[in-house]
């Protein structure tokens, strides 16, 4: 069975949404700061545990000079996630694009949660997966991850050590590379800071001639995350935070025309962002914006 996936054609630049497994069930706390009668008209739903489809996985980028891979999914314990169809698999969609781990020369991790920072390592040895590529972490966030404070969250209490021993898997190869600010990666790729859902979060921009597209992370969750920036998941560490970077990304969307893609998206959902005529920012989730075989 082939992996989920779809390609976005950003100028010359490709980026592929690629699944390493998708749960179903209810997401009613990705909505917190709202009532459910007034989120559930805007998700389609008329049952606040109504399930529905939730992506786990990444981004691949090429076409820049460069294989870089965004965010990383659950990795080779995906198996073990119950509820997980099509679980560990990003790895052959990869193969499907005809990337091999050692092409993907560069990694972004928007940030260090285990769902997205697996595939970072192979097998419980520590062996990398990607034995060529610089990982590139925000500083923030791998302190918060190596600190004392993270298993003060009860989320993180049965992650931390899996993150860091990832963490040190990266260091101690010498592939680990921190960064404060925003730091470019190609004249197409930049990483920007948008901090909230965790202390160091971090996006994407692609930028390819007129057209533009964010890889926006955990900044959002669900389409509607896009334009209704105080419904936050209740897993999100500094809310305030996470409405100031959902606002900037919304902004910077808006006046570029960008899509916005996010890796809990159902594939291959894109979000064109807009401006209507009185300047409001004005948001549409699309499901044909995806290169066609």
């Amino acid at each position: 069975m082939a992996v989920p996936s779809a390609t976005f054609a950003i100028g010359r630049t490709r980026i592929s949404h690629l699944s390493d497994g998708v749960a179903t069930g209810p997401r009613r706390f990705w909505f917190t700061g709202a009532e459910p009668s007034e989120w559930m008209p805007v998700v389609g739903v008329d049952d606040p545990d109504t399930p529905f489809p939730v992506t786990f996985g990444g981004f691949v980028v090429t076409g820049d000079g460069h294989v870089t891979l965004v965010d990383g999914g659950w990795g080779h314990r995906a198996h073990e996630i119950p509820g997980l169809a099509g679980a560990g698999r990003l790895l052959d969609g990869l193969a499907a694009l005809g990337i091999a781990p050692a092409d993907v020369d560069q990694i972004v991790q928007t940030h260090l949660h285990a769902d997205h920072c697996g595939w970072l390592i192979r097998d419980d040895e520590g062996s990398l997966t990607f034995p060529n590529a610089t990982v590139h972490v925000h500083e923030r966030e791998a302190a918060y991850w190596t600190g004392d404070d993270v298993k003060a969250i009860p989320f993180n209490h049965g992650m931390a050590d899996k993150v860091r021993a990832r963490l040190r898997a990266v260091e101690n190869a010498g592939r680990l590379r921190l960064f404060d600010g925003d730091l470019a990666l190609s004249e197409e790729m930049r990483i920007v800071r948008t901090h909230g859902h965790t202390p160091g979060h971090v996006s994407v921009v692609v930028t390819d001639g007129p057209d533009t597209a964010i890889l926006a992370g955990d900044l959002a969750h669900h389409p509607a995350h896009v334009e209704h920036h105080c419904w936050l998941p209740s897993v999100d560490e500094e809310p305030s935070e996470s409405v100031r970077s959902r606002e900037k990304i919304a902004a910077l969307a808006a006046d570029t025309e960008a899509i916005v893609l996010a890796p809990h998206f159902p594939i291959p959902t894109a979000v064109q962002v807009g401006r209507d005529p009185g300047g409001k920012i004005k948001t549409v989730a699309r499901d044909d914006l995806q290169e066609k075989e």
